[in-house]
């Protein structure tokens, strides 16, 4: 019995260490595969999205220069000399401008053709006239009226008739023979007589068989540079069925793998099928991840193909490179846990003692540990006890700090408010108070003005033109008128009159005030742009926000001299209920210290006798006491935006109006 009891066991130690690897292998290995396989998968889906891209750049390119020849033809074959000739009405054909046209355009060959389709001149001096080109499908179309461009396949005879040159430059060995037969981009266009009957036709086009012009540039947009292995990286192709004709990819000895044929079930998918096949490719001298689409004539049918491709290897480089890494460092980090996990259990199975200074440091009121010493049975559970507790702890004095951030943010926030709201009081009672000092003093010296103009008048009429003191007189007469209309001004200002209120609509408020002041003089360089929506009325006096727009306009036309753009703009804010009105312009701006203050009576931005500086205030007097509100956005050097926010008028309102 004796010796059942203390027979050699596996440690407690031992048998956790050996649990924990277990579970840490199994999860750690099942992670790398997974991680593997996202990583992989993600790279070549970067890889596929980044063929994508670079295939529609190629077709891109492709159509441009499509485009770019029907054009010129539809141009040329506008032209009078044409016409003429094909009318009967010239003298002389014009070869010189169809030769001009053919090397200021690009074009291989470009000829012209009667109604019939028989061809007339041709801009090649080695070119052959006199045969029929109406077979041709965009041909044919333009004899029928229409402007017309695609790639069309052009036997060795047509090409021949273009140009020999042109024949022999589509001539080239395959692997199965000889190739005769070219790719051409074609447009044509029919050539009218003024009274809209078609003459004949314009046509021409570019050979792309052994041209790499469309290739290379492709390349140079996607690909310069941009090598595996002193290989490039990418790929761009034009196929004559399935027939490379022009290409950047190279044959191991360096030359462009012209007469190279696409895959068979590439072949298949794109011209028998139609369709845009995406996929692994081997091009020449390796695999690339690439996509071909077809090359459709001006009858539909599938005549090549375009394909553009990157090289599988440099994204297998980095995928290989990443799973390497991803490898190592959780190998990395598995050897780093098995240490760590030792020293842990060897913790877990300290002496009691260990137990005994946790529990007495809890006692003396220090929670910034945990117990990490853990045994079965009341130790253990008194050190699960310590850690739950303190992480109740810990918790509620995570909670504590978030509530107090967010009352802090509340406090903040209505201090804001609160000290937005006192400057708005603080503005109204101080235009108020300014209103009725106005209001006295105006009339106070409104009296004794109007008496020293009209004596002033009298004795200036009754002086001679010649008197010396006439020119005193009549500098008293302007400085009293001016005196005047501040008078008027500050009675405007202080003005308690009760609105007309009534439903308008702010837009045509804002119309009819530019069409009073758009005919004046001072307007005539101005010019005006609208971005006005359509708004529901408001509760409103129609003459005071006239007079509202008629400042801001006036202010806006003289801080741009005279010169420059007003924008007005309006929409229905429905989010904040409001009818909001911008009046922008383009002038001198104003400076940041003196943003503040552009409302108060009597401040003003203006050379000295330009203005009284009460119209701004003025109109913020109307529109605060309409319910709405009035601000300002200005830059030195760039102008000013005054915005109108008014209540749009309630269903009550609309209801007693209707």
């Amino acid at each position: 019995m004796r010796s059942s009891l203390t027979s050699p066991k596996l440690s407690l130690k031992a048998r956790l260490i050996w649990s924990y690897l277990v579970i840490l292998g199994t999860a750690g290995l099942t992670t790398s595969l997974v991680g593997s396989w996202i990583v992989s998968s993600t790279i070549m889906m970067q890889a596929r999205r980044a063929v994508d891209h670079d295939f529609a750049t190629a077709r891109t390119v492709y159509e441009q220069q499509l485009q770019a020849l029907e054009l010129s033809v539809r141009f040329a074959s506008s032209g009078a000399a044409i016409q003429q000739y094909l009318a009967g009405g010239g003298r002389r054909p014009p070869l010189a401008f169809l030769e001009n046209l053919r090397k200021d355009a690009g074009f291989d060959f470009l000829s012209l053709a009667g109604p019939n389709g028989e061809v007339l001149l041709r801009a090649s001096p080695l070119g052959r006239a006199g045969d029929n080109v109406s077979s041709i499908g965009l041909i044919g179309a333009a004899l029928g009226g229409k402007v017309a461009a695609a790639t069309e396949i052009l036997s060795a005879n047509m090409l021949a008739n273009e140009d020999p040159g042109l024949s022999a430059r589509a001539r080239f060995r395959t692997d199965t023979g000889e190739e005769t037969e070219g790719l051409a981009l074609m447009a044509a266009a029919p050539v009218r007589a003024a009274s809209g009957n078609t003459l004949g036709v314009l046509y021409g086009g570019v050979l792309l068989t052994a041209n790499s012009q469309i290739v290379d540039r492709v390349w140079n947009l996607l690909f310069r540079g941009d090598r595996f292995r002193d290989v490039d990286n990418g790929s761009v192709t034009i196929f004559q069925n399935d027939l490379r004709i022009s290409t950047n990819v190279r044959t191991p000895g360096g030359d462009r793998a012209v007469g190279t044929r696409a895959p068979a079930d590439v072949r298949d998918a794109v011209l028998k099928r139609g369709e845009t096949w995406r996929g692994r490719a081997f091009v020449v001298r390796g695999w690339y991840i690439s996509e071909y689409a077809p090359i459709r004539n001006y009858a539909g049918d599938a005549v090549g193909m375009l394909a553009a491709g990157i090289m599988e290897n440099t994204y297998t480089a980095i995928r290989n490179r990443v799973i390497f890494s991803f490898f190592g460092l959780a190998t990395g980090g598995f050897i780093l846990i098995i240490g760590i996990t030792y020293y842990m259990i060897r913790n877990i199975t300290h002496p009691l003692g260990e137990m005994v200074a946790a529990t007495q440091n809890i006692i003396a009121g220090r929670f910034d540990q945990e117990v990490r010493s853990y045994s079965p049975g009341e130790i253990g559970l008194l050190a699960e006890s310590f850690n739950a507790m303190l992480k109740s702890l810990r918790q509620m004095k995570g909670d504590l700090e978030e509530w107090g951030r967010t009352l802090e943010e509340k406090v903040k926030q209505r201090t804001e408010e609160l000290v937005a709201m006192q400057a708005r009081m603080a503005q109204s009672e101080r235009l108020a108070s300014l209103g009725m000092l106005a209001a006295g003093v105006a009339h106070e010296v409104n009296n004794p003005l109007g008496g020293i103009l009209a004596l002033t008048s009298l004795t200036a009429e009754d002086m001679a033109d010649n008197d010396p003191n006439r020119e005193n007189l009549e500098e008293v007469i302007r400085q009293t008128e001016r005196c005047r209309d501040i008078v008027k001004g500050l009675l405007e200002f202080s003005r308690q009159s009760k609105s007309n209120a009534e439903l308008i609509d702010l837009n045509k408020v804002l119309e009819d005030t530019l069409s009073l002041v758009a005919k004046q003089a001072l307007f005539f360089n101005i010019t005006v742009e609208r971005d006005l929506k359509e708004l529901p009325p408001v509760l409103a006096d129609r003459s005071q926000f006239q007079q509202v727009f008629m400042n801001i306009l006036m202010n806006a036309v003289q801080a741009m001299d005279e010169r420059g753009v007003i924008t007005l703009a309006s929409r229905n804010d429905a989010a904040k209920n409001c009818v909001e009105v911008s009046l922008s312009d383009t002038g001198h701006g104003i400076p940041p210290e003196q943003i503040n203050r552009i409302f108060d009576p009597f401040f003003t931005t203006k050379a000295s006798g330009r203005g009284t500086g009460l119209g701004l205030s003025i109109a913020y007097g109307i529109v605060t006491t309409h319910g709405g509100t009035i601000s300002v956005r200005s830059e030195l050097g760039k102008g000013s935006a005054f915005t109108i926010r008014m209540p749009p008028a309630s269903e009550a309102s609309l209801e007693t109006e209707a």
